[in-house]
């Protein structure tokens, strides 16, 4: 029996699959700008620790496009980021919709990234371990106790 040797060469990353998800319906246009922009909404989410979840708002006839993560979802006090295509049904421009549909979707994306920045857990270790080290040293070098 062979056991397969764990390499330590490569530094720890952590692999993200952000998805596309779409609440509830579309309505035929907003659905077919989606579809045409999918795969480039897709692979600017593809790396990312969110989820991008398209809903329309029938009563408002707009689209939301939120960037938010799974688990957040429903949940009124996590942090999310919402743009609005407002009234998106009655849009029928072709590319020029698609672009705004992957231009909000872009926008959308890049302002929750600046908002809420992933730290990995070697970083937050790191980070803890740098603090505990200084707490320990400034003990250790406080001279009024003696």
């Amino acid at each position: 029996m062979q056991v397969q040797t764990i390499s330590n060469s490569q530094p720890n990353k952590q692999n993200f699959q952000g998805n596309i998800n779409i609440v509830n319906d579309l309505s035929y246009l907003p659905c077919k700008y989606v579809r045409k922009a999918y795969s480039a909404m897709e692979e600017m989410i593809k790396d990312k620790p969110f989820d991008l979840f398209i809903k329309q708002n029938h009563p408002e006839k707009s689209i939301s496009m939120i960037a938010k993560k799974p688990e957040h979802l429903g949940k009124i006090n996590k942090p999310f980021m919402e743009n609005i295509i407002i009234d998106a049904s009655t849009m029928d421009n072709g590319s020029d919709t698609v672009d705004l549909y992957t231009a909000v979707a872009r926008e959308t994306i890049n302002t929750y990234d600046k908002a809420f920045p992933t730290i990995s857990t070697g970083e937050k270790i790191k980070k803890f371990l740098n603090k505990l080290g200084n707490k320990f040293v400034n003990t250790f070098q406080d001279k009024d106790e003696i």
